[in-house]
């Protein structure tokens, strides 16, 4: 049956390699999208909107926002947590299916499995950058210690949607099938919608920065978020048109358009993660899709989890839609890299792809100084202090002498 099914998998991929219906993605030619960036005046009528955006006045905004008392980014942090503190359930349909119990720090990746796998004396570590660690080490933080219990979780459903939705990858062992890779699929949407939600949310506490200072730093500031304002909020219309067809998935039993690749290593692996994303780039360095071009609404997504059953880590990639598009492309190229090599491969996606990644601290510990240093400016890839590119997915230097591949699938 193992030998059959991964017969079947590299069948399927010389298929779509060769389907003549593969096309290249419109947004790697299409023109970089125009953003229409705020006018900063240093003096206005008190009744107008204010020049920075946001729709007060400027009597209530920026006017002498110099003489302002100053707010410093520890403040900002502490306004963007309690923000993220705010949960929902995440429940589509709470209306016949009303919720059971109280909002909850769901888990992404369940606690019992994934993360006491690779915890040590009840932790893990995060690469979730915070702000006091950005700043002591001039934007180069290290991965920190985090509870089991804090760890990849998030405010986004309640304790019985969460218990009754998930109970089929919550045990002690998984079968590969199109619900259980659903399911994992729909956990990780969730998660990327409710932090996108919390990112925009964010924002406001985030535009106090320039308080008490001259209007020149004013400009500056103002000028970032409004940038990055743009971003999160079509970020945010694209993660909830994501979940809205998982929810509509889920709601009907419909699984016919969703599309899955897994692995299964044959030993524990150091990390864990969820994520949903847009690939630009194939694990080979071929370019997908571009974010940030116009006219470009049809920019595919992907999910991945990677936790552990039985002594043994799983990797599920999924998306809905096409089966020859760019997330196709990129779970194949994946699928694509040596079996001895996909461990270092599947570390290096994560680092790029995701902050909701937790690490052994052992074994990140004992990693070459070089190697961390890597890693460290990896995480910002994606960011404006660091583009994405398809260099970034090469294998410099093994992480791992082993990590047989026990299974491989595609549907």
């Amino acid at each position: 049956m193992l030998a059959f099914t991964i017969l079947n998998c590299w069948l399927q991929r010389r298929l779509r390699i060769t389907n003549p219906l593969m096309t290249t993605h419109p947004s790697l030619s299409a023109p970089m999208m125009n953003i229409n960036l705020i006018t900063p005046v240093e003096k206005m009528a008190r009744n107008h909107p204010c020049w920075c955006g946001i729709g007060l006045k400027y009597k209530k905004c920026h006017l002498n926002r110099e003489n302002q008392k100053p707010i410093n980014h520890f403040e900002v942090e502490a306004k963007m947590l309690a923000t993220m503190r705010k949960g929902y359930c995440s429940h589509p349909d709470q209306i016949n299916d009303p919720c059971g119990s109280s909002i909850i720090k769901a888990h992404t990746v369940q606690k019992k499995g994934g993360m006491a796998a690779i915890a040590e004396t009840g932790h893990v570590l995060t690469m979730k950058p915070r702000m006091k660690d950005i700043t002591k080490t001039d934007g180069n933080p290290e991965p920190y210690r985090i509870g089991v219990n804090d760890a990849s979780v998030f405010p986004g459903f309640c304790g019985d949607h969460d218990t009754r939705l998930f109970k089929p990858i919550e045990g002690k062992f998984l079968t590969f099938e199109k619900d259980t890779a659903f399911l994992f699929g729909y956990r990780a949407v969730a998660y990327e919608h409710f932090q996108r939600l919390a990112q925009i949310k964010s924002i406001e506490a985030q535009r106090l920065m320039d308080r008490g200072h001259p209007f020149s730093k004013q400009v500056v500031v103002q000028k970032i978020m409004s940038a990055f304002a743009v971003g999160a909020e079509r970020g945010a219309t694209e993660v909830k048109a994501w979940k809205a067809q998982f929810d509509a998935r889920l709601l009907s039993g419909h699984r016919d358009d969703f599309r899955f690749v897994a692995v299964r290593f044959d030993e524990v692996l150091p990390f864990v993660a969820a994520s949903a994303f847009h690939a630009e780039f194939a694990v080979d360095g071929k370019p997908l899709q571009r974010l940030g071009r116009q006219g470009n609404d049809d920019l595919e997504f992907a999910t991945i989890n990677v936790t552990t059953f039985g002594g043994q880590t799983i990797v599920v990639i999924g998306w809905i839609g096409s089966d020859t598009g760019p997330a196709r492309d990129f779970a194949d190229s994946f699928l694509a890299v040596r079996d001895h090599l996909k461990a270092d491969s599947l570390f290096r996606i994560l680092v790029i792809h995701t902050e909701n990644l937790f690490l052994r601290e052992s074994w990140w510990n004992g990693l070459d100084p070089a190697l961390k240093a890597e890693f460290k400016t990896l995480v910002w890839a994606g960011t404006s202090k660091l583009e994405r590119s398809r260099d970034q997915y090469k294998i410099n230097t093994r992480l791992f002498s082993a990590a047989p591949i026990e299974t491989v699938v595609a549907y």
